[in-house]
């Protein structure tokens, strides 16, 4: 690739960072780019949307376009002359290159297809799929279609997908909602959140339980996150009871009836979570530099959320570090709560189905910090 191509492409991605959001068709994804042109049928099965971005001109040898797949959407086998790169921008897709396994992408991960060889890719069963595609010019052309993928060589996607999942049996169902709920909250997908939010009350937890999770995330990815977790949690439930669904709402908290100062309870349950007895007040750190903030945490967040007992220490462990593992820049408190999360019994094995699962749901390049602070974690 000539290197004035790869600072258009590092411009466009910079655009991806900077551009307000908007929505993709049907409104399934925050689409950066325009949707462009609608295709359906040709050389694709199911529908796709393409916004040409640059064009190949007799200074940049490669054009590069916006590519929106539908869920089951996917190209015909096909080869370019010059190769291609493809740079996945949201949701979960499928890549295959004749003779070798299929690849699944997502946010993050870039495939280089050499010169002349046949591939395919698309969109999962269940995921829309944004790519970006880098398409050099040859003096033969840009593209040679070939045929069809067939249907059982689609489905060697979802299959390998269904193994991923399968390959886990650590966490207790009801924590691996909890960690869908709160990836998909702190990211602000609330399409996939109302996916997930349906299927965690189905898997039977309850009104209450779901809403104490997201109520427990403005800690950790803020208020904005977690009202629009709730708003969607609301429109979810009024949803379903238009269908006859009748969820259960749980028990509420038990009202507090200790008598020591809620800085003290604070403290009582911090202990608890690290394991270790708490010096008061701090002498270094945050705590010293901000003492206010070493009591609105020990008064507010110990004590009146992480004491509302709607949801185990357990329960909010998995949801804080879903959150700050999606939430990335924290690795410092990330690996503080995976320190709390060890202490309370959550075995390593866990925390890797944990880190697994928001690989699965929100992205790779998420999932393999986790994993860092994790191995950091647990090293002697």
């Amino acid at each position: 690739m000539m290197p004035n191509v790869k600072i258009q492409i590092c411009m466009l991605l910079i655009l991806f960072c900077f551009k307000s959001v908007a929505q993709t068709p049907n409104n399934m994804l925050h689409a950066i780019f325009p949707t462009g042109d609608r295709i359906e049928g040709g050389n694709f099965t199911g529908t796709v949307w393409v916004k040409p971005l640059l064009a190949a001109d007799s200074s940049f040898n490669a054009a590069i376009a916006n590519v929106i797949f539908e869920p089951k959407a996917h190209s015909k086998w096909h080869k370019h002359f010059g190769g291609q790169t493809l740079i996945g921008l949201d949701g979960v897709g499928y890549y295959r290159e004749k003779g070798k396994p299929l690849q699944i992408l997502r946010k993050g991960d870039i495939v280089r297809c050499p010169p002349d060889v046949e591939h395919w890719h698309g969109a999962s069963p269940d995921h829309w799929f944004v790519q970006l595609a880098i398409t050099p010019e040859h003096p033969k052309g840009r593209v040679t279609w070939l045929h069809e993928v067939r249907e059982e060589e689609y489905r060697e996607g979802f299959a390998k997908q269904q193994e991923a999942q399968n390959n886990f049996h650590d966490l207790e169902i009801r924590h691996q909602h909890i960690v869908a709920i709160s990836s998909f909250t702190t990211k602000g997908d609330l399409e996939q959140l109302k996916k997930a939010l349906n299927e965690a009350l189905n898997a039977g937890l309850s009104v209450n339980e779901i809403k104490e999770v997201l109520v427990h995330l403005y800690a950790y990815c803020g208020f904005p996150r977690s009202i629009q977790g709730l708003n969607t949690f609301m429109a979810v439930l009024e949803t379903r009871k238009t269908q006859n669904i009748t969820d259960n709402p749980g028990k509420t908290a038990t009202p507090v009836i200790d008598t020591l100062s809620k800085y003290e309870r604070g403290k009582k349950v911090l202990e608890a979570l690290i394991g270790q007895p708490q010096i008061t007040p701090p002498r270094s750190g945050y705590g010293a530099f901000s003492p206010e903030t070493d009591v609105m945490l020990k008064e507010h967040l110990f004590a009146d959320l992480f004491g509302r007992d709607i949801l185990s220490y357990t329960d909010r462990e998995i949801a804080t570090i879903s959150a700050l593992v999606n939430l990335g820049g924290v690795e410092p408190m990330l690996f503080g709560h995976i320190g709390i999360a060890l202490n309370l019994g959550v075995t390593e094995a866990q925390l890797r189905h944990l880190l697994a699962l928001v690989e699965i749901n929100t992205g790779k390049q998420e999932a393999d910090s986790g994993r860092k602070v994790l191995l950091e974690a647990i090293s002697p």
